[in-house]
């Protein structure tokens, strides 16, 4: 009777082991949900849409895109974590949501809940002001700032978020007060900038850089080392005195528990997906770049990145 049971129990493991292989070699066999976590006219779903748009022939399915808005990105990374772990809901993730805000922050997720895929790319922060803003540059921006406590107003997308983060950043080596308004995401704040209701904003060159060229907003000053190249007249914030570095990637994330086949799969998928012609055309016309990392080359960045965030927060208090 044992032998009978054990013989039984051997014969489903196996069975079971079989189906699962056969599942990974086969992946993917249905597509693939893309999930955004913030509002349309953000750098994430002008990006998404990109992504999805060139992504089944990488795949072989085709992939969706979902935004899932909702507490600053929360809403749509702990939806994507209550998923199978199956590598078929895909989290488009970025530092913010990733690695700053588990951290200091009770969320329902933590830094260890998810998994690297791939880094599509990443940008800096682009400071810009309205049109009619008592202010031109950085110098001018600060000194009103000085002379106006909190009276400078300017766009935020989310508490701890990426216009959150760079202008905690921004007042704390310039010793400066300013206030901060937040509107739910990127597309949301910059559309409050636009409209006269804010005096300034950062954002992503593909979010801002437009209405920079137009006249619309003013551009102040960037946080990468050098100006970004479509904004060859906005110079860098180190440039002008301000030692402000900051880096905003967006990338691929998935639940923990998701098998390393599935993720070398998807990151293979992703690397050639960003060769293809078509995807950097749209990319350059949304004012972005490429700079990918492999799912390997991605934890180790995640790791890192999520030690020296939480200790710049802590500089920030």
């Amino acid at each position: 009777m044992m032998r009978s049971i054990h013989k039984l129990l051997l014969g489903t493991a196996v069975a079971t082991a079989l189906s699962t292989a056969t599942a990974l070699a086969d992946f993917p066999d249905k597509p693939i949900t893309f999930v955004t976590p913030y509002p349309p006219g953000g750098s994430h779903s002008l990006h998404a849409g990109v992504i999805t748009t060139v992504a089944e022939p990488y795949f072989g399915q085709p992939m969706i895109s979902v935004i899932r808005k909702g507490g600053g990105g929360v809403v749509g990374a702990a939806g994507v974590l209550k998923s199978k772990a199956d590598g078929y809901a895909l989290l488009f993730g970025d530092p913010t949501i990733n690695s700053l805000r588990p951290q200091v922050e009770k969320l329902p997720y933590t830094t260890d809940d998810f998994k690297a895929v791939a880094r599509i790319n990443y940008s800096p922060a682009v400071f810009v002001a309205r049109a009619d803003a008592p202010f031109s540059d950085l110098k001018s921006m600060v000194a009103y700032a000085k002379e106006n406590p909190d009276k400078l107003v300017y766009s935020n997308d989310n508490k701890n978020g990426f216009t959150y983060t760079v202008f905690e950043m921004l007042k704390f080596k310039t010793g400066t007060k300013m206030k901060g308004i937040i509107y739910g995401g990127g597309g949301p704040a910059v559309a409050k900038v636009l409209g006269g209701e804010t005096m300034a904003y950062a954002g992503a060159p593909s979010v801002v850089g437009e209405h920079i060229k137009s006249g619309k907003l003013k551009g102040i000053c960037t946080t990468d080392f050098e100006p970004w190249p479509s904004l060859k007249d906005v110079p860098s914030c180190k440039s002008l005195g301000a030692d402000l570095i900051f880096h905003f990637w967006r990338g691929v994330v998935v639940p923990k528990a998701t098998p390393e086949k599935v993720v070398a799969r998807l990151s293979e998928g992703f690397e050639k997906l960003v060769k293809d012609k078509g995807f950097l055309r749209l990319i350059g016309k949304i004012d972005s770049r490429v700079d990918f990392l492999g799912y390997k080359e991605f934890d180790k960045l995640l790791k890192k990145e999520q030690s020296d965030l939480k200790a710049l927060y802590e500089s920030l208090k």
